[in-house]
């Protein structure tokens, strides 16, 4: 009996487990386009579109390397931000003008919505979110899967007034609280100031979070269970629409949708066990297969 056929076999297991994990862990190329015209605000019809950097937004997950190509006649900047921050370049910055034909690159490593303009032709402007791989259509208010690394889940879903809410969290732990990271942004995907809202988590028909004034100055809010959770079951999530207005000023004055309700169901993170486990066959197959061509002898 010789070893041959069992490496082979470990070996054939191994390659398989990589690959069906590898999708979760590769980087993948995305490409934005500078629209032909988008430089003369006059005449580019890319601005009233907001388009003048497409697709925009670009969709993409974790690890994932977005190449712009200005396919314009006339030179443009990347710079993270918008144009009315004083944070603009922080994250990633062309350094130099991309003339027409020619590209700039960067790896969104983390989830989050990056804001990007062009600092020559400030009325260009996108978008890039990382972690969610679709917005739900206009009018679903029922959250939408994204995609996501190392356990992290992002959903998102649309309002009927086209505001976005994006939800972040690293799912569900037996004895750890819960934590979720809310962001709020309008139909052109600028994030909404002193937006009111309400949420509801409940987990195995429990109620484990529940907060009827929650308010984000920025457009961006963090909750947390007060208590640890007892299981890692999936949650359900549920955000209401208050309107936008400053906590102080009279409800009646706040603007925008009020009482819509936004709902995330079966929240889990995508990249979980079963990932973990292939990845460990992946792992021991590799590790037999060294042993039985090298240090096992042959009958």
């Amino acid at each position: 009996m010789k070893s041959k056929p069992f490496g082979a076999l470990f070996g054939l297991l191994a390659l398989v487990a990589i690959l069906g994990v590898a999708p979760a862990f590769g980087q993948t190329a995305n490409e934005i386009d500078m629209a032909k015209g988008a430089g003369a605000a006059a005449t580019a019809g890319c601005v009233a579109a907001k388009n003048c950097f497409s697709p925009n937004p670009l969709n993409v997950t974790p690890g994932t390397t977005v190449t712009w190509k200005n396919t314009d006649t006339v030179s443009h900047y990347v710079t993270s931000g918008q144009p009315s921050d004083n944070t603009t370049g922080t994250v990633f910055d062309s350094g130099n003008l991309i003339k027409p034909g020619s590209t700039f690159q960067f790896t969104f490593a983390n989830a989050g919505t990056y804001d990007y303009f062009c600092t020559v032709h400030p009325w260009m402007t996108g978008q890039v979110i990382v972690g969610a791989a679709s917005t739900s259509p206009s009018n679903n208010n029922t959250g939408t899967s994204g995609g996501n690394m190392g356990g992290m889940a992002m959903l998102t879903a649309k309002a009927s007034d086209g505001t976005i809410v994006t939800i972040s969290t690293s799912g569900p732990v037996s004895g750890q609280p819960l934590s979720l990271a809310i962001s709020f942004t309008d139909a052109n995907g600028n994030k909404i100031h002193h937006q009111n809202y309400a949420i509801a988590v409940t987990q195995d028909g429990n109620n484990i979070l529940s907060n009827s004034a929650g308010h984000t100055h920025t457009g961006d809010d963090t909750q947390t269970t007060s208590t640890n959770l007892s299981s890692t079951d999936p949650v359900d999530i549920q955000v209401t629409l208050n309107g936008i207005g400053l906590p102080t000023a009279d409800p009646t004055t706040w603007t925008g949708v009020k009482g819509e309700v936004l709902s995330f169901t079966h929240v889990v993170p995508e990249f979980g066990p079963v990932a973990s486990i292939v990845l460990a066959i992946a792992v021991m197959s590799m590790v037999v297969f060294a042993a039985k061509t090298r240090g096992i002898p042959k009958f």
